[in-house]
Formats: C-alpha cells, sequence, structure tokens
C-alpha cells in the first residue's frame, strides 16, 4: 500500500501530461537506460538547463525600465538624451519582440539600413552596448549581442579642418559683427576644447596660463588644463560672452556673413592638426586633446598640414585678422 501511495503523485502527473510530452519523457527515460544514466539525472539536468533560460521580456518594456534606472543616476542632459534617442532608436526599429532575441546579425543590418558611418556607429554601440549589458546581468538575454557586431571600417574620408585663411575670415567676421562670440571661437581653435565643454566655462575658469576644465564640465569627468597660446590670449583680451548664449542662432549668422562649411568639431580638428604640426609632438598635442595616448588623434583628428600653414595658423591675431587680403 505504501508503495501505491508513492507512486500515486507520479501516476497523477504523468496523466496530467500531453501525449507529446509523454513521448518525448519515454525516448529521454529510453536514452538514458542504453548510455546508463538514471532519470533523476536527467531530470536536474532538464531542470538547471530551465533555470539558466533567459527570463521573457519584450524589447520596449526593458528599455523604459533601464532609462528609468539612468535618468536616477547622476548623467549629464546631453548623455542621458543620447542614451534615450539610440535605445529609442532600436526599439522603433526592433518591437515587440524581446531581449534575447536580438541578434548581432540584426543590428548590423539595422546599421547597414541607416547608412551610418563609423564613427556613429561607434557612437551608438556606446550608448546600447550598456543596456544589453544590464539585460545580462538582469538574466533578459544570455549575451551581450554588440560584442560580436562587425563593424565597418574607419572613415577613410580626413577629418574637416578649417585654413588659415578660413579661420581669419571667421574670426574676423565675428570681431566686426559678434564680438562676445570671441572666446567660443577662440578658445575652440586655439587651445581645441570641445564645443560642449566650451558651453560650460565661464570667465572663471581662464588664468593667465590656462584654460581650466574641471570634472564637473569635462567630458571624462577628469580636470584638466589646456595651455593658452600667445595669439589665443590676444584674442581673449577682447572678452565676450562665457558662457555663451544662442550660440545656434549668432554663430549662423557669422557662417552666412562669410560663407564658411561648418562640420563637427571642425575646430578642435583643426587645433590638432596644426598644433600637431608646428610641435612635432603627437604626445603633446594628445595631453592638450586631453586624451591617454595619441591613438585617437592619429584616428580621428589629425589632417595633414605643412609647417608653414602651421606657422600661419598660430599667428592669426586680431590685428592681423583686420589685416585685408
Amino acid at each position: 500500500m505504501a508503495q501505491v501511495n508513492r507512486l500515486d503523485p507520479l501516476l497523477a502527473f504523468w496523466e496530467s501530461l500531453p501525449d507529446d510530452d509523454r513521448r518525448q519523457l519515454s525516448l529521454i527515460h529510453q536514452t538514458g537506460n542504453r548510455l546508463g544514466i538514471d532519470l533523476n539525472t536527467i531530470l536536474q539536468s532538464l531542470g538547471n538547463l530551465a533555470r539558466t533560460k533567459p527570463k521573457s521580456r519584450g524589447l520596449k518594456d526593458a528599455v523604459d525600465h533601464y532609462l528609468n534606472l539612468r535618468a536616477s543616476q547622476n548623467l549629464r542632459k546631453s548623455s542621458y538624451a543620447q542614451i534615450c534617442l539610440n535605445l529609442n532608436q532600436m526599439v522603433s526599429r526592433f518591437s515587440p519582440i524581446r531581449c534575447d532575441q536580438i541578434s548581432s546579425s540584426m543590428i548590423e543590418n539595422w546599421f547597414l539600413g541607416n547608412k551610418w558611418q563609423r564613427s556613429t556607429i561607434d557612437g551608438v554601440i556606446a550608448k546600447i552596448g550598456p543596456f544589453f549589458s544590464w539585460c545580462v546581468r538582469e538574466g533578459y538575454c544570455q549575451i551581450n549581442p554588440c560584442g560580436a557586431v562587425k563593424r565597418p571600417r574607419s572613415d577613410d574620408s580626413p577629418p574637416s579642418i578649417f585654413t588659415p585663411p578660413e579661420t581669419k575670415k571667421l574670426l574676423q567676421a565675428a570681431l566686426s559683427y559678434d564680438p562676445g562670440l570671441i572666446p567660443y571661437l577662440a578658445i575652440g581653435l586655439f587651445a581645441g576644447v570641445r564645443p560642449l565643454e566650451i558651453e560650460r566655462l565661464t570667465w572663471l575658469d581662464i588664468s593667465k596660463r590656462y584654460v581650466e576644465i574641471n570634472a564637473a564640465k569635462a567630458k571624462s569627468r577628469k580636470r584638466r588644463l589646456v595651455n593658452l597660446s600667445t595669439n589665443l590670449k590676444e584674442w581673449l583680451a577682447f572678452g565676450g560672452n562665457l558662457p555663451l548664449t544662442n550660440k545656434r542662432k549668432r554663430l549662423a549668422k557669422i557662417l552666412r556673413l562669410t560663407g564658411i562649411n561648418w562640420q563637427p568639431d571642425i575646430m578642435r580638428h583643426s587645433f590638432a592638426s596644426y598644433h600637431l604640426a608646428l610641435h612635432q609632438s603627437a604626445d603633446k598635442t594628445a595631453f592638450e586633446l586631453g586624451h591617454r595616448d595619441s591613438k585617437m588623434l592619429f584616428a580621428h583628428y589629425r589632417e595633414l598640414v605643412s609647417f608653414e600653414a602651421a606657422k600661419a595658423y598660430w599667428n592669426i591675431t586680431p590685428c592681423k585678422a583686420n589685416q585685408t587680403g
């Protein structure tokens, strides 16, 4: 009787199974017998496999949860906005599938469909990669698909820079029509400070020798000092607006007046190219840019310019900018 009682739950379980499940269990049991593996060991292995299976969570739901978490962290508004933009772009492309259904090839095709260049792809992966790492940690997927994404070759086109005559023309127009814009342009052109970092500066950050970019204002969250070149000191002597207001509208007016073509990071690229050509030291230029080494300088910033062009660039002063020709 005791034997029957012990079997009653198993019999009830067996009878509750659909026919397909019964056949599968029978095959597993027969295979285990041939291999000398008892049924209990097989069932334990199946249980372990089930526990490691990713939790099911929709991509949009997971992204919303992740963004709420990131919103509570100490992120700059611009950084958080970029994370939101890239993750919501991904949701628009792939939803309503689950997180664990996103593959590396799907992400590659997404990039290809948008015709994004390598620099853009690197930026997007920098934002969506941490999301998938979080998904792995939470059990929503087993691997981060960004890790195996094949990226295109680096953009072959050289970085855009201003020629010395264009630089002179730009500053001359600002001096004539909007002198308050001078600090923004001069610090970008002759100190290589990132545009967003310049927008966070005040005159208290400018000393006789340096532009001080403290940790709260630096992109890398690390304080650095950027040397003031001789001509930059002359430009800053005019004063101007720090921090700058209405930058987009004011800069657009100067560009219309000069007909100069503006590209992202063109001031920083110009600084890097002419600084390297003048000083002939990649380490020195990388240090001024705030890079750990010169790899990024050669990969993304430097355009080859002559020593003569570099001398002309660093010789642009307010007095010479007002000279025609």
